[in-house]
């Protein structure tokens, strides 16, 4: 068993009814103090300090994913202070305290696994536990065991989809967390197990060069399409010597692509401001050198079908021009 440093998105602090009590509060004190707002219920036995929080757990400006993604960890966290012993969180509860990605995951309820060779999996309303092999594959983050990053990913591409496992891969790839060799160890073992097929194709779709969610999506739909894969992160230079990196680039077509994700452009209205102006003069420069650039938003994600045929079009707008495999 390894130690890892501990998630950066911990929840507000946490009590368990014993501790309410060795501070000397009663059943009905805690009722009291539920019903003004200054303790939140997680789970039976355990409550939030929620005293600078909204009602249901939020906090100002903060945005819904955020916050779904934080009172996932809290119910993580309030679940361990309760389980038996040799519970290990795993799957989407490991991505949260790894503070990884969880795009397309169930954040209901937390998820654990229990060192069985049988496999299978049980439910209850609090908590889904898996009962899977353990060794060599646990960690501890600020007290909690939970599998590593690699088997963790390899795990939720089994069970809740290929793309959900990339894009915890690439964060976590470029973070240090994990190579892909790891990830290829690890769906070798998960052989036999649900979702194998799933666990086997991911290490070839994962890269440490993807900086969002959203860049990781539309390579994704870009490269399952058959369109050749996009170079990531490339610095193109324009006039005047000037050099910008970009998200995506097909060179033998002077294609980029640009993922405007949700923190792109900062938090603040001016920065947001300021930001937009500088990216849109940034195109310019771009395209007044002879490149050819796509911006993609999350809204885009709805109609995968549209981002392959634009691609596919501006590719062959190109080709006319000269451009492309032909002028090779």
């Amino acid at each position: 068993m390894s130690t890892s440093k501990p998630a950066e998105n911990r929840p507000a602090r946490l009590s368990t009814y014993a501790d309410l009590a060795r501070g000397g509060l009663t059943h009905d004190d805690i009722a009291r103090l539920i019903a003004s707002g200054e303790l939140r219920r997680v789970r039976t036995g355990v409550y939030a300090h929620a005293a600078d929080e909204g009602a249901g757990g939020g906090r100002p400006g903060e945005p819904t994913y955020e916050r779904r993604r934080r009172l996932f960890v809290e119910r993580t966290v309030a679940a361990a202070h309760t389980v038996e012993a040799g519970t290990v969180f795993s799957h989407a509860s490991a991505l949260a305290l790894h503070g990884l990605p969880l795009h397309g995951l169930d954040l209901e309820r937390p998820t654990a696994t229990r060192h069985r060779a049988g496999g299978g999996s049980r439910r209850s309303s609090a908590l889904t536990v898996a009962n899977l092999p353990l060794d060599g594959v646990v960690q501890m983050l600020d007290g909690i065991p939970v599998t590593a990053p690699a088997r963790s990913i390899i795990d939720v591409a089994r069970t809740a989809g290929l793309e959900s496992g990339v894009c915890a891969a690439d964060q976590a790839i470029r973070r240090g967390l994990c190579t892909r060799r790891d990830l290829q160890a690890e769906a070798d073992a998960a052989k036999g197990r649900t979702g194998v097929a799933r666990a086997r194709a991911l290490p070839e779709r994962t890269s440490g060069l993807s900086e969002s969610v959203l860049e990781t999506l539309i390579r994704l739909i870009v490269v399952m399409a058959g369109l050749p894969e996009p170079e990531l992160q490339v610095r193109l230079e324009v006039r005047g010597g000037s050099r910008f990196r970009v998200d995506f680039y097909w060179p033998r077509w002077r294609l980029v692509g640009e993922a405007d994700g949700f923190g792109k452009y900062g938090t603040g209205p001016d920065e947001i401001r300021e930001n937009w102006v500088a990216e849109r003069r940034r195109q310019a420069q771009l395209e007044e050198a002879g490149y050819v650039v796509i911006r993609w938003t999350w809204a885009d994600l709805e109609d995968p079908g549209r981002i392959v045929r634009r691609v596919r079009e501006e590719m062959r707008r190109q080709e006319r021009l000269g451009l492309g495999p032909a002028a090779a």
